[in-house]
C-alpha cells in the first residue's frame, strides 16, 4: 500500500491511525481497537454493508447496478444536448482551485469521469458507497495512466485525518445523501485551511422532470423536492457562492474553509 495514502487514512469510528497487514494473499487495515477493514481490489472497504440505511443502503445497490452503463449513458445524454461529455463537465469543474502537487479528493467518485477532466499533476483521491463505481474508476483511471486511492465508504463518516486534503469536491451524489449537513461538515473537517470547496448535484428542474419518467421514475422515488443547497453550508465559512450550469440542470455550489 502506498505510504502517502496510508498516512491521511482514519477507523471512521475511532479516528485512530491504521496499520497495513499483509496476511498471505489477504490486504487489509486494522488499529488496536476496532474491527479491520479490507482491502479488495487496492480498494479500502470501510463500509459494513449490514449498517446502512436509508438513501445510502438504497444507492448503494442501485449505482453496482448502474456500473457497468453509467458512463455509456452520460455519453448519450451529453450527445441528447449536444455537448460532449468533457464540456458539460468542466462547467462545474472549474470551479476548482487545483494546484499542482495538490491532495484532491472527491466524494461520490462514481467512474471517475470528473477526476479525468483535471490536470494530472495533482494526487487524487475518491470516496463513494457503490464498489461497482469505485472499481470502473480505477479501472478507468489505469487505462488513462493515472493514479487513484479509492475508498467505500458513507459521505458522512469519512475515514478521514483532518485537514487532510487542498482540494475536497463532490459533484454528484450530495441530493441523495442520508445527512447532507453531516456530509458538509465532514468534507470541511478533511479540507485544509483556506481551501475552496464545491458540490455540484442536480437541481429541482431535473428532479421534477425525471420524477414521472418511466425510465427514471424508480430512481427519483421518495426524493424531496430540492431547495437551497447553499443554506447546508455553516455560517463560518466564507465566499459561499451558488450558481446554475448546463442549462440550468445542475448547480455548483463553492464556498471556503475559514
Amino acid at each position: 500500500m502506498n505510504g502517502e495514502f496510508l498516512k491521511v487514512l482514519r477507523d471512521p469510528v475511532t479516528s485512530e491511525q491504521l496499520a497495513y497487514i499483509l496476511d498471505g494473499k489477504r490486504e487489509y487495515l486494522s488499529t488496536r481497537t476496532g474491527p479491520n477493514y479490507e482491502i479488495k481490489n487496492d480498494i479500502v472497504c470501510f463500509l459494513r454493508e449490514e449498517e446502512l440505511t436509508g438513501n445510502n443502503a438504497r444507492f448503494r445497490k442501485l449505482y453496482d447496478r448502474l456500473a457497468p452503463f453509467y458512463d455509456l449513458s452520460t455519453q448519450v445524454y451529453a450527445r441528447f444536448k449536444k455537448q460532449s461529455v468533457h464540456d458539460r463537465l468542466m462547467e462545474y469543474l472549474d470551479e476548482l482551485e487545483i494546484r499542482d502537487g495538490d491532495k484532491v479528493i472527491e466524494i461520490s467518485v462514481g467512474t471517475g469521469s470528473n477526476l479525468l477532466c483535471l490536470t494530472p499533476n495533482a494526487s487524487y483521491y475518491g470516496v463513494d458507497i457503490s464498489f461497482g463505481m469505485l472499481n470502473r474508476c480505477r479501472k478507468a483511471m489505469r487505462k488513462d495512466g493515472r493514479e487513484v486511492y479509492l475508498m467505500q465508504a458513507e459521505a458522512e463518516r469519512l475515514p478521514l485525518a483532518d485537514g487532510a486534503f487542498d482540494v475536497v469536491f463532490s459533484a454528484g451524489g450530495f441530493n441523495f445523501f442520508n445527512d447532507r449537513d453531516k456530509a458538509i461538515s465532514e468534507m470541511l473537517r478533511i479540507a485544509k485551511s483556506g481551501s475552496k470547496l464545491m458540490i455540484s448535484d442536480e437541481t429541482e428542474k431535473v428532479r421534477a422532470k425525471f420524477e414521472k419518467s418511466p425510465v427514471a421514475k424508480n430512481f427519483y422515488r421518495g426524493q424531496k423536492k430540492i431547495e437551497g443547497p447553499a443554506g447546508f453550508v455553516p455560517d463560518c465559512c466564507r465566499e459561499v457562492k451558488y450558481k446554475e450550469v448546463c442549462d440550468g440542470e445542475l448547480y455548483a455550489l463553492t464556498f471556503r474553509k475559514p
